[in-house]
């Protein structure tokens, strides 16, 4: 398999939550990254899933210093592209690269389409159809771009958007 999208439609897509996630594609996620072993859903571990259907390569990790960590199929389609960046290398660990706090109380109002869940350290943006998603260790991905380029021009739209909460 050579997408996120091809392995998806393996799972057992039903949501239930029982293996600690709140949806099988994070599930799927999870395990690519290596952070979840696939005996952890309860579909996989009866039997009603075959597990050997996965053939998913392991993703690479997030990287130590700034760059892209992938370039894929949508796993919500597969005419589009998810881009993950990592704008931050380990030193902003301690605090954060984004202050979600400030990011939420400076803009928060401001831009209809932002959430922002300081618990969670994540803040999303939805523009024309394309979900922004910055994460409090400076890690960014868009999902829904029609290409490479248009994936970088809302990562560019979005940290212009975000520029005031940046640690």
């Amino acid at each position: 398999m050579n997408s996120i999208f091809e392995a998806y439609s393996k799972f057992p897509r039903a949501d239930c939550g029982y293996c600690g996630n709140p949806s099988c594609i994070t599930a799927l996620r999870r395990y690519c990254s290596g952070e979840m072993p696939l005996d952890k859903c309860l579909f996989f571990r009866t039997g009603a899933f075959d597990p050997g259907l996965i053939h998913y390569p392991a993703a690479r990790d997030s990287p130590s210093k700034p760059g892209i960590s992938y370039i894929n199929p949508c796993p919500s389609d597969a005419k589009m592209v998810t881009v993950e960046v990592s704008l931050a290398s380990g030193m902003h660990a301690k605090h954060g690269y984004y202050d979600m706090i400030s990011l939420d109380r400076i803009f928060g109002r401001f831009i209809p389409s932002l959430k922002v869940s300081p618990s969670l350290g994540i803040a999303r943006i939805e523009h024309d159809g394309r979900a922004i998603m910055a994460f409090k260790e400076g890690r960014m991905l868009i999902r829904r771009a029609l290409g490479e380029e248009d994936a970088f021009m809302q990562l560019s739209r979005a940290m212009r958007q975000l520029w005031a909460a940046v640690n």
